[in-house]
């Protein structure tokens, strides 16, 4: 088996990460919205000021969400920063 890199892309600056070192944003299938595992539409964002800004200004996250993101989302984003930048999604 090979143990390669799984990449998303960050919805903000556009680039390819490993998915750990993003967060994760889902839609989920039963409706809401919830950060790092759930069932559902994913969008990928960095865990920097200025791709979350970005993406709060231009609406990234709900274009590739295609629902509007509740603000507790975005705070939850924001409170992670100014903890430290938590971990990055538990994906598998």
């Amino acid at each position: 088996m090979s143990s390669r890199a799984v990449l998303r892309r960050c919805v903000s600056c556009r680039e390819l990460f490993d998915r750990t070192q993003l967060w994760r944003v889902i839609r989920l299938a039963e409706g809401g919205m919830a950060l790092d595992q759930g069932m559902g539409r994913s969008a990928y964002l960095c865990q920097t000021h200025c791709c979350l800004d970005d993406a709060r200004r231009k609406k990234k996250l709900q274009r590739a969400l295609r629902c509007q993101v509740a603000d507790s989302i975005v705070e939850a984003l924001e409170q992670r920063l100014t903890d430290g930048g938590a971990s990055g999604s538990e994906a598998r």
